[in-house]
């Protein structure tokens, strides 16, 4: 009979993989923050009635819609090696969520966020900006037209920027929740004595038309005036309105780039925001491609944000200056002391959120690297040289103000076990 060959064995492959190529291990922060969500819910996505006395669960800023959003934006890389000539053009909101090594510094940048997140917006539970300054002990309703000094039609970067439309007619959705609260923003066409804007008066509770009372940069009508703010961090300007459009909304998709919102042009329609099908979405993505889009990507006389929050997390997490810098540059543009006229408001509010979520909701010192992975700290980046043509940023800087005035809920969900031991987010004041 024939010798019958001899089976052999295979020889298998090691089970492991090769320490010099570990596994990525998948979604380190998303989980870690869907961990979180019923400290979040109770100490970060809460919001107070018109006097600031009471709490209660925001209506319009919940867990499943900024979960989902941060999932999104994470995922989502815009722009490209082309763009503005930068070799590092693309840009995404920096989570590192799978970098064993990174994804705490990841948190760090959520907490940033959120921090400013509470008092732009869900501390008041609103889509839209409030007309909260007044003037000459009045609120001018041309505060559409820009507060702070600022005139948000005019806050320009280029090709990038909206074309403003002075025959646009718009009226916010929100409002503050006290019924002698000023209106709802809004802009109208119109010039001239016929279309004076007018001012509330909070002792009537009446809106007083057709005066010309002018916002701290002499407005008296309200043409073109529809950059306000939308969103969780009340995204507002030509400027920043139209990269949402650029890079998001239906100009990408009309000039050939990927879009998540192909059908909702932010420069013909900025309400979307607030008022499309897709607002609970819409309220967190715009604010996290701004974050994205202006903060991540500071760069300024050495300053460059990811540097700095390595260099924040590394040190122990105990230097103000860093949450102070990241709180100017959202709020004015830059860092350095003098920079600009308008000052940061709240700003101890937005520092005293930031540690409040980084340690006792996040408790992002006392994360530990699962066993068996890697557990030193990434080295910091080589540090990038200045921009010495950087993308341009709207200019925010404060008009001079006029001279003369003008001529005429559901139930608290119960405090954790144990609660906060640390700074409180603090209700607006």
């Amino acid at each position: 009979s024939p010798t019958v060959s001899p089976t052999v064995s295979p020889t298998l492959s090691p089970s492991t993989s090769p320490t010099t190529s570990p596994t990525p291990a998948p979604n380190l922060a998303t989980k870690h923050i869907q961990s979180k969500q019923s400290l979040l819910e109770e100490y970060v996505l809460k919001s107070y009635t018109a006097d600031g006395t009471t709490a209660y669960p925001s209506i319009r800023y919940n867990f499943e819609d900024f979960f989902t959003s941060l999932k999104l934006m994470s995922e989502t890389r815009f722009g490209n090696e082309q763009d503005e000539g930068e070799e590092d053009a693309t840009f995404g909101f920096m989570l590192w969520n799978s970098d064993r090594d990174k994804f705490r510094y990841g948190l760090v940048n959520v907490a940033a966020f959120l921090a400013q997140a509470a008092v732009e917006a869900v501390g008041d539970d609103t889509c839209d900006e409030l007309n909260w300054q007044q003037v000459a002990g009045r609120y001018a309703i041309s505060n559409s037209c820009g507060q702070e000094g600022r005139s948000y039609q005019d806050e320009t970067c280029g090709m990038y920027s909206c074309i403003v439309n002075p025959s646009m007619e718009i009226t916010a959705v929100h409002a503050a929740n006290d019924i002698r609260a000023p209106p709802p923003m809004e802009c109208r066409p119109g010039t001239g004595p016929n279309n004076y804007a007018g001012y509330w008066d909070t002792g009537s509770g009446q809106e007083i038309k057709n005066t010309p009372y002018s916002n701290t940069v002499g407005r008296i009508d309200i043409e073109g005036c529809c950059y306000w703010g939308r969103g969780v961090l009340l995204t507002r300007g030509s400027c920043n309105i139209g990269k949402l459009n650029y890079y998001m909304g239906a100009r990408a998709a009309r000039e050939g780039r990927p879009s998540l919102y192909p059908s909702i042009d932010f420069c013909v329609d900025p309400e979307a925001t607030c008022a499309s099908e897709v607002t609970g979405e819409l309220r967190w993505t715009t604010a996290m491609f701004e974050w994205s889009e202006r903060v991540q990507r500071y760069n300024n006389t050495g300053w460059v944000y990811e540097d700095e929050l390595i260099r924040f997390f590394d040190d122990g997490m105990k230097d103000d200056s860093f949450i102070d810098a990241v709180s100017k540059i959202f709020a004015v543009g830059c860092h350095t002391t003098g920079c600009s006229d308008i000052e940061v408001r709240k700003a101890n509010q937005r520092k005293s959120n930031f540690y409040l979520i980084i340690n006792d909701v996040f408790g992002v010192d006392t994360i530990k690297i699962p066993t068996g992975l890697p557990t030193r700290r990434p080295t910091r980046p080589t540090p990038r040289p200045v921009n010495s043509n950087p993308q341009p940023y709207p200019n925010m800087q404060s008009q001079p103000r006029p001279t003369q005035r003008p001529t005429n809920p559901p139930n608290p969900r119960p405090a954790p076990n144990p609660p906060p031991t640390r700074r409180p987010i603090l209700p607006p004041t």
